[in-house]
């Protein structure tokens, strides 16, 4: 299987290369990075960590542990790197970490040298990063390295009767810390992967997101808009959320305004959408505009996790089409949250579902069922309470991941 996963990862990287010289910017920065790029010499006397992400979601799960780790280990060097440009490209400049680097394309010589250059103390992989040489160099260099909020589900590889190659990654990791319960179940049963070594210490990106909620934020035009009746706050949907929407509105809006947060800020679908909702656009409108409309589309870009603070319920996208966006950051004012039905690889969906915060649906009746529901006040207070207990258990991850860690490293 090696030398499959060896062929496999090279005609990828080709077709990389291939795609960079065709016009395709993010594969021509892939590219370049790792082609300029210089592996930094640890200083004399300093010790190094080393996190990787895929990307910036990643990023964002691993943000609060390094957070935790860099109050404790103030003398300690900093490295963040990442796999896809997207992450790169908007972290290159924080002055949070001393570097921030490409991962080389995975190979045997790559990891090695990599390994021997950069030279860290204690290595942490985010989520779900599984790269066989890499993870192969730093458990033969003896570096601790650690998986941290780490999420796995029974489709995966790992847990398939012909999946053994993969399962030889799992031993390279120190320890696995893990988001759920159930992960850490699955993960141990049949032997997978011993359980003295995981953990669980819940979803990280739970604490950057409560914080953000502290942060003052006033916006008169949003006020007066969610004033007039309870609002629905929809955040990133998609096409396919909105065909959704488009069933049921008519049968719900005497009852509710909505807010509607497009995913990708095309201006042709603005426009299209503004006519076919008859809604007004956020950059555009005047008090005199909300105050006499129930549609209100945000047009706008960093604003979304601000506006949750003014919703009665939340409806969260992506899930009728390739995977569920943040649902956490409404969860986190406690507001009663809405998704389509494609959210099995977001373990947190599936903890506010069980609590009773959230409702996955697959169609118009559902959604409609959904909004009937929350329109009864008790029933809407029973989902709140159980989003607000749901978040507030959730924080504090990272400094439990450092905790972890650390004592890892201690012994």
């Amino acid at each position: 299987m090696t030398p499959i996963y060896r062929l496999g990862t090279a005609l990828y990287h080709r077709a990389i290369h291939l795609y960079g010289k065709l016009g395709n910017q993010q594969a021509a920065q892939w590219v370049a990075g790792r082609e300029e790029q210089i592996t930094p010499p640890k200083p004399s006397g300093k010790q190094r960590v080393w996190m990787h992400c895929a990307s910036l979601g990643e990023w964002e799960q691993g943000r609060p542990v390094l957070d935790e780790l860099q109050r404790r280990l103030p003398d300690w060097e900093f490295v963040l790197s990442f796999f896809s440009p997207s992450g790169y490209e908007k972290s290159k400049g924080l002055d949070l970490v001393d570097h921030v680097l490409y991962l080389p394309p995975d190979s045997p010589t790559n990891a090695e040298a990599w390994v021997r250059e950069l030279a860290p103390d204690l290595a942490l992989f985010v989520k779900y990063e599984f790269w066989f040489f890499h993870l192969q160099a730093l458990h033969r260099s003896g570096v601790p390295t650690w998986l941290v909020a780490a999420s796995f589900r029974p489709g995966q590889l790992f847990f398939k009767p012909y999946g053994g190659w993969y399962r030889r990654m799992l031993p390279f990791f120190t320890g696995i810390i893990l988001q759920t319960e159930a992960a850490r179940q699955l993960l141990n049963q049949a032997g997978k992967y011993p359980r003295k070594r995981t953990f669980v210490a819940g979803d990280p990106r739970m604490d950057r997101t409560r914080s953000l909620t502290t942060i003052p934020f006033s916006d008169p035009l949003i006020e007066a808009f969610c004033a007039r009746r309870p609002t629905i706050i929809a955040g990133s949907v998609w096409p396919q959320d909105m065909a959704v929407w488009e069933e049921v509105w008519d049968q719900v809006s005497d009852h509710w305004n909505i807010i509607f947060a497009p995913h990708q800020l095309n201006e042709a679908d603005l426009a299209l959408t503004q006519v076919q909702w008859k809604g007004v656009r956020y950059t555009t409108a005047t008090l005199k505009d909300v105050a006499s409309n129930n549609v209100l589309i945000l047009d706008t870009i960093g604003m979304l996790s601000k506006v949750y603070r003014y919703g009665r319920v939340a409806y969260v996208g992506g899930g009728f089409k390739t995977g569920l966006h943040n649902t956490l950051e409404p969860m986190a004012y406690g507001l009663p949250t809405i998704f389509g039905p494609n959210h099995e690889k977001f373990p947190e969906a599936a903890v506010a579902i069980a609590a009773g915060g959230a409702f996955s649906i697959s169609d118009g009746e559902d959604l409609l069922n959904s909004l009937h529901t929350l329109q009864d006040e008790e029933l809407w207070q029973e989902a709140h309470q159980a989003q607000m207990t749901t978040s507030e258990l959730s924080a504090g991850a990272g400094r439990r991941t450092a905790d972890i860690v650390l004592a890892g490293l201690a012994n």
